[in-house]
């Protein structure tokens, strides 16, 4: 009674250590995720400051290409002044030639009415010197026009390479803006990663202790189980006594009502001359008295007299015998039953345990692939995989959730097609992560998704076609460009075909 308290004290330690352990490992957990997440992060900026320097380079490069574009677009002031010259030239001719064809009009009015009366032969002469002369100011006229068009393009190319000169500084200028942004801003990610570091290398230092305690509690705890294990034995012995016990009390009761009733049916043959005598019941007097011997010898000797008399049934002593050497069997066979009970009673729990400490370390473990591969796929995103039931992960399943880039948590059965379809690959490379298929068949995964993200899905499947064959039906061109071998279907004639190629070794032969 005073070990049992005690029992039920050292348990809920048991229990509430066992608890913070698991807290703990939690945290460390969340540590090192964070830490993670810091340092994938930290690769994230860097890469993208090394991209933004690339640009810049490239950004310097075409404004040095613009700025040489524009001094070979701007006008040659030779070629102006003596295309200027040239138009004053034709000006000062085409006004010589106005004044001369005004001059030829005039002659020609005058003339008219002489023109009339020459012959045919001299009015085709004067005629074709007319059109010569009109001739000549047309093309005057023309040379005039293309020095003016000429004028007005190469204006408008000196504004049109200023403004791009203008636009590149522009670029330039919010380039290393941008740049300097992200110096700043990954200088403060790397503080963050340095406490995270600090905090997880805090925690491993004390795990070690917390360890050390855990297993002085598991051994106490298993002292305690053993004492628990002896007194439910003990408890069991002693139940079973007292059951043997108030089986006898039973029987005994039962014989007594029994006989009680047998000597309620007992009763004297009436005899002619004598009274009818009643069935004596024994006081505790009485009882006293039959305590000498010789009463109760010649009480036996009496009884026995009358037992000849009315031929007993010997047998039921016998009888007896075998009815408690059964009941002893069927003990013991109880008590056999009983500790084969206790054991696969305890090999079950201890199943139960394993299932559950596997089921989990594989939750944790496809949980953090999937969030990597998830963010990996989006370029930002998240998933989750949560337990609805976190004391029983089997009785209510799991719960996925998914946050797409720049958008909030959804349950997967709220998400478009293309989201679905990654959050679904997601998955499938986390599980294969943790137990690797050999073989996945996959229908145009990529029908729901846009050019980058097909891109990157068969990329990455590319990548993990090292430890498994994947085979896919699709209908997207950088899709199946990059695959080990590619199988065409094609019809014709009422009769579908099937052709196999190896697109790089096509791709090395060149165009053809």
């Amino acid at each position: 009674n005073n070990m049992e308290p005690q029992l039920q004290k050292d348990s809920q330690k048991a229990v509430q250590i066992q608890e913070q352990k698991v807290q703990l490992e939690e945290a460390v957990v969340k540590l090192r995720h964070r830490e993670r997440e810091m340092r994938n992060t930290l690769e994230k900026f860097t890469a993208s400051i090394q991209r933004l320097s690339e640009q810049e380079e490239y950004l310097n490069i075409q404004v040095k290409e613009l700025e040489a574009n524009v001094i070979a677009t701007a006008p040659d002031q030779k070629k102006q002044k003596l295309l200027e010259e040239n138009v004053s030239a034709f000006k000062t001719e085409y006004e010589n030639v106005a004044e001369r064809a005004g001059k030829v009009e005039a002659e020609v009015k005058r003339l008219y009415n002489i023109i009339v009366e020459i012959n045919n032969h001299k009015l085709k002469a004067q005629q074709d010197k007319l059109d010569k002369i009109n001739k000549q100011l047309d093309e005057c006229a023309s040379a005039v026009t293309k020095a003016q068009v000429a004028i007005k393009t190469a204006d408008r190319n000196l504004k049109k390479a200023q403004d791009s000169v203008l636009q590149t500084e522009k670029e330039i200028k919010d380039t290393e803006k941008e740049v300097d942004d992200l110096t700043a801003e990954l200088k403060s990610i790397e503080d963050k990663a340095a406490e995270v570091i600090h905090c997880t290398n805090a925690a491993e230092e004390s795990l070690p202790e917390i360890q050390k305690e855990h297993r002085n509690l598991l051994q106490e705890l298993k002292v305690i189980q053993e004492n628990e294990h002896a007194l439910q034995k003990d408890a069991l012995s002693i139940k079973l006594k007292l059951e043997q016990i108030d089986g006898h009390i039973a029987e005994h009761n039962s014989k007594i009502k029994y006989w009680q009733k047998e000597i309620s049916k007992i009763s004297l043959h009436p005899i002619e001359n004598n009274t009818v005598e009643e069935i004596l019941v024994l006081s505790p007097e009485d009882l006293e008295a039959i305590k000498n011997p010789d009463s109760i010898t010649n009480q036996i000797a009496l009884l026995e007299a009358q037992c000849h008399e009315m031929k007993p049934n010997l047998g039921a002593i016998a009888e007896y015998k075998k009815k408690e050497e059964l009941y002893l069997q069927r003990v013991a066979e109880l008590d056999k039953i009983t500790c084969e009970r206790d054991h696969f009673r305890q090999a079950y729990e201890d199943l139960r345990k394993q299932r559950l400490n596997e089921f989990m370390a594989g939750f944790y473990i496809i949980t953090n692939k999937l969030k990597e591969n998830y963010q990996m796929l989006t370029l930002g995103g998240d998933a989750e995989l949560e337990l609805v039931d976190s004391l029983d992960p089997f009785s209510e399943g799991i719960m996925f959730s998914v946050r797409p880039p720049k958008k909030s948590w959804k349950k997967i059965f709220n998400l478009s097609g293309g989201e679905k379809t990654l959050s679904s690959l997601a998955l499938v490379f986390a599980l294969h992560h943790y137990k690797p298929t050999p073989l996945y068949f996959m229908d145009e995964i990529d029908a729901a998704l846009d050019f980058k993200n097909v891109s990157i899905v068969a990329f990455y499947i590319y990548e993990q076609t090292k430890n498994a064959q994947f085979i896919i039906i699709s209908l997207r061109n950088n899709m199946f460009e990059i695959s080990d071998r590619l199988i065409g279907i094609y019809k014709t004639y009422n009769i579908t075909k099937s052709v196999a190629v190896n697109p790089k070794e096509i791709a090395s032969k060149g165009p053809y």
